[in-house]
């Protein structure tokens, strides 16, 4: 009896099909996964960092000796006591970032150098293929950034503003910019003054300049906008997102 098979030939001729379509795809296939690497990264911080925003508004009830007041009351004709009255308190909040993650902060102390014994609320680790290599006006994050390291923290206030500071604890601003618009190729969108600014890069092979960037800027009324760039540099420079054929708005 006759069994019916593939002849050599036309193995190497399947093989050799799928090798090309395999050529074709994986370059392909490996920019989707950066790309939707980085925009995960990218909506988790917009999003975390409305949710800090948010925190920071909160008054609770103070615990132990904070956020408690004595108040002088006569017991008696004879006798004096004091009442505790405990009223609400605000505690500090903040985000600290680094090369590969960040975190949400959160202390009772209004010192702002003690942030290195503060709570941790949320903490998100990034693959390791992703960079946040720029904060507001700070760039070189480094993955071992402290919650004491001023230029990578950002601070939020009870109304909604963001103290960023640098070089010191005791210099800080309200907003970091007033541009009132933000561009992305030769698109611009008009904004309010910005409170926040981050640059994250997703590698597309594991190499240091193929990759795709992403560009996130928040102002103060909560409005944001998301420029995404391919280019195939190792290091950030200005000139990633104002390449037209190269940009998209998202």
């Amino acid at each position: 009896m006759r069994k019916n098979g593939f002849s050599l030939i036309e193995l190497m001729i399947a093989l050799a099909v799928l090798t090309i379509i395999a050529t074709v795809a994986v370059p392909k296939v490996q920019v989707w996964n950066a790309r939707n690497r980085g925009l995960q990264a990218v909506v988790e911080i917009l999003s975390d960092f409305s949710k800090a925003r948010s925190i920071a508004g909160y008054t609770v009830v103070g615990d132990k000796n904070k956020g408690k007041i004595e108040i002088p009351v006569k017991a008696d004709g004879s006798t004096s006591t004091k009442m505790p009255v405990y009223v609400g308190i605000r505690l500090q909040t903040a985000m600290v970032f680094r090369a590969h993650e960040y975190a949400i902060y959160q202390k009772e102390t209004m010192k702002v150098s003690d942030w290195a014994s503060a709570n941790v609320l949320k903490r998100n680790r990034l693959p390791d293929t992703v960079f946040i290599v720029k904060i507001n006006n700070f760039d070189n994050i480094s993955a071992t950034a402290a919650a004491n390291d001023v230029s990578k923290r950002l601070v939020f206030t009870s109304n909604g503003l963001v103290k960023t500071q640098g070089g010191t604890d005791s210099s800080s601003s309200e907003t970091f910019a007033t541009a009132n618009k933000v561009s992305c190729g030769k698109e611009s969108t008009p904004m309010n003054s910005l409170v926040f600014s981050a640059i994250v890069k997703s590698e597309i092979s594991g190499t240091e300049k193929d990759a795709v960037w992403y560009k996130l800027d928040i102002d103060q009324a909560g409005e944001y906008h998301i420029c995404m760039a391919f280019a195939s540099e190792s290091s950030y420079s200005s000139s990633i997102f104002t390449n037209n054929g190269n940009t998209l708005s998202l």
